[in-house]
């Protein structure tokens, strides 16, 4: 019997230390949660998805987005976003509404915050951040700029946030390569990225009116 009850206790012990307590997964979760890095660009934010959550809520115009079109968009499981929208909707920088086909999300305009955030956003996960990115990897190009109304938000010209983003490409880059870099960037911005690719040679030409009119504007080199 003592053989018997010591093999029980034995037995019990070894399940103890396979199957996690009851609730343990959740605290596992949540320290990952807790303890995802920083993201380097911009350290004040507690990660880099809520960095990019934030920035696809609070730049460009105003929209609502489900849960699951934020997932997709960011390229995470719609867990972890549920818990960071809930989070910062308890600080008041986003609205959450229900309705009948799931909760909807949207900037919170009223906040304080906003404008400020908006503008530190901009800066660190907005269309400038997201471009250079997609397109600073390609080798044969040599120059990428913003110009037009994202540009002028860029350098803090007062005014809406622009629905579309205008990129200058310099290089020797066919406008396919170009085309496909820019549709990266439109589904990671939620914002239309339309490019405009030039040679060296022709960047470095005077006489082109639309390249004129490009330098006498609001100019953004990434």
């Amino acid at each position: 019997m003592r053989s018997s009850m010591a093999g029980s206790a034995a037995e019990f012990e070894r399940r103890a230390l396979r199957a996690p307590a009851e609730g343990e997964h959740v605290t596992r979760a949540f320290l990952r949660d807790v303890r995802a890095r920083a993201p380097a660009r911009l350290p004040i934010f507690r990660s880099h998805l809520q960095g990019e959550l934030l920035a696809r809520l609070l730049l460009g115009p105003k929209r609502e987005m489900s849960m699951l079109d934020l997932a997709v968009m960011l390229r995470v499981d719609l867990a972890s976003v549920m818990r960071e929208v809930e989070r910062l909707a308890r600080a008041d920088l986003l609205i959450l509404r229900r309705t009948l086909a799931g909760r909807l999300v949207t900037r919170n305009t009223e906040s304080p915050m906003y404008e400020p955030l908006a503008r530190l956003l901009a800066l660190t996960f907005g269309p400038a951040a997201v471009v250079e990115e997609e397109f600073g990897h390609l080798r044969t190009v040599q120059a990428v700029y913003l110009f037009g109304a994202w540009a002028a938000c860029h350098d803090g010209f007062p005014g809406d946030q622009p629905a579309d983003v205008e990129v200058l490409v310099i290089g020797e880059i066919d406008r396919a390569t170009a085309h496909d870099t820019a549709q990266e960037a439109t589904a990671r911005l939620g914002l239309p990225v339309h490019p405009v690719v030039r040679t060296p040679a022709q960047w470095h030409d005077d006489t082109d009116p639309f390249l004129r009119e490009i330098r006498a504007a609001p100019l953004t080199k990434l």
